[in-house]
């Protein structure tokens, strides 16, 4: 198990638990404790868990927890699920991408198709920006706005303002939860970001895995009649939330779940 699949690991159990002990980290990821001390360390020092004496604690809500630390979290279901947006575009296309981490993933498996990308993540702009010395058929808009601490997106009026000039046949958008009467994020400037995306596309296309369905954050962004399609990894059964959205309209598309790691 390599550091990202380790963190992961980690980061699911603190959550679920809201302490973590060494033995328990080592047992969960046949790591040695030296190894484990240094995972600690290295996801305290990022703020999303407090050191204390033999173990680790959850501080933050999900919201708040920095921009990496997020990504790795469920990181297969959010790969495949990104590879499966990026089977909706086809050549000519322009695509509004939010700055969630579901959604930077899209950036690994984009078609190499002329395409124009709106976007407020910096990353995912840099990660494109480095790829056209590969393949120069993206055309990459960065919006305006204010560099949202920790998340590494822009937000605010100037985002909104750049979001005006453009029309996009589709929206890729992550959320925080879903629920079934409607879609959650987790602080305005996100929400106003992405209801601004969803008013100036044709189609907007939600990519979340199954740990945001059934809750809600602290902002709602829409009903989920306003979007087209949910994507997302297969649950056991047809859930609930998913059945209430089908019910109002919305296509609900499944990926294969990833095969999970036991110990």
């Amino acid at each position: 198990m390599n550091k990202p699949e380790r963190h992961e690991r980690l980061l699911s159990l603190v959550g679920e638990r809201g302490l973590l002990y060494q033995e328990r980290a080592m047992q969960a990821t046949q790591a040695s404790r030296a190894t484990i001390r240094r995972d600690f360390d290295e996801l305290a020092e990022s703020g999303a868990i407090e050191r204390i004496r033999g173990g680790i604690q959850s501080v933050r809500k999900e919201g708040n927890v920095p921009f990496n630390l997020r990504e790795v979290q469920h990181s297969e279901a959010k790969s495949a699920i990104a590879k499966k947006a990026c089977g909706l575009l086809r050549a000519g296309d322009v695509v509004f991408i939010d700055g969630g981490t579901t959604t930077y993933h899209i950036c690994f498996h984009l078609p190499c198709l002329p395409l124009r990308i709106v976007t407020n993540s910096l990353r995912l702009s840099a990660y494109l920006d480095d790829a056209a010395a590969r393949y120069s058929g993206w055309e990459v808009y960065l919006t305006g706005g204010k560099i949202q601490h920790g998340s590494n997106m822009l937000t605010g009026p100037g985002t909104l303002h750049s979001l005006d000039f453009y029309h996009a046949d589709w929206a890729f958008l992550s959320v925080g939860g879903i629920a079934g009467d409607g879609l959650y994020n987790t602080s305005e400037p996100i929400v106003e970001t992405e209801r601004r995306m969803i008013e100036r596309s044709d189609r907007a296309i939600i990519l979340a895995d199954q740990s945001k369905l059934g809750r809600r954050a602290m902002c709602r962004v829409c009903g989920v009649k306003r979007i087209d399609t949910l994507i997302t990894d297969r649950p056991p059964g047809l859930s609930l939330v998913e059945n209430e959205m089908r019910d109002q309209g919305v296509n609900i598309v499944h990926v294969d779940r990833p095969r999970l790691h036991h110990f």
